[in-house]
């Protein structure tokens, strides 16, 4: 299977990561936000044979953010509550360190438009990459998959 363009990034607690990596390093992510365009993302990577990666950026005491695993999606439940609140669960699998050289916040870039995405493809100009910052990121933030991710998924696949 191949690996989406495009990825989630969300900002967690430093004990939400230790959780998750003491119950074998795979498992779920909750939040209150509808994370209705995410959902729709995951149902058309689906549908393209493609995996959807989900990165996750940890705070720790008075330290700035930073990337410190990431995982594959394996399938994102919306739940309505009551008429305005919600529950979004992210389900996904084994966690993946990511290389101190890639746990800067601006080493992952937005996704880019669907008209700036169709002029790179028709017209051969290379638009803007804005860099993530941390502000941008809650409650999750679309991003194109950096390299690290793209590479580490390669190599998987050919060993």
């Amino acid at each position: 299977m191949s690996i989406s363009p495009h990825c989630i990034v969300v900002l967690v607690t430093q004990r939400a990561i230790e959780s998750m990596l003491e119950t074998s390093g795979q498992g779920f992510y909750r939040d209150t936000h509808p994370w209705i365009v995410a959902s729709q993302l995951i149902e058309h990577a689906q549908l393209e044979q493609s995996q959807l990666p989900i990165i996750f950026a940890s705070v720790s005491d008075g330290q700035d953010a930073a990337y410190s695993h990431w995982s594959i999606i394996d399938k994102i439940d919306l739940l309505s509550l009551t008429s305005n609140r919600w529950e979004s669960r992210c389900e996904f699998g084994a966690l993946r360190e990511v290389n101190p050289i890639w746990q800067d916040i601006d080493s992952v870039v937005h996704k880019a438009s669907e008209v700036q995405l169709q002029r790179e493809q028709l017209e051969g100009i290379r638009t803007l990459r804005l860099p993530l910052q941390e502000t941008q990121i809650h409650p999750y933030a679309v991003c194109e998959t950096p390299a690290f991710i793209l590479a580490e998924t390669q190599s998987s696949v050919e060993g």
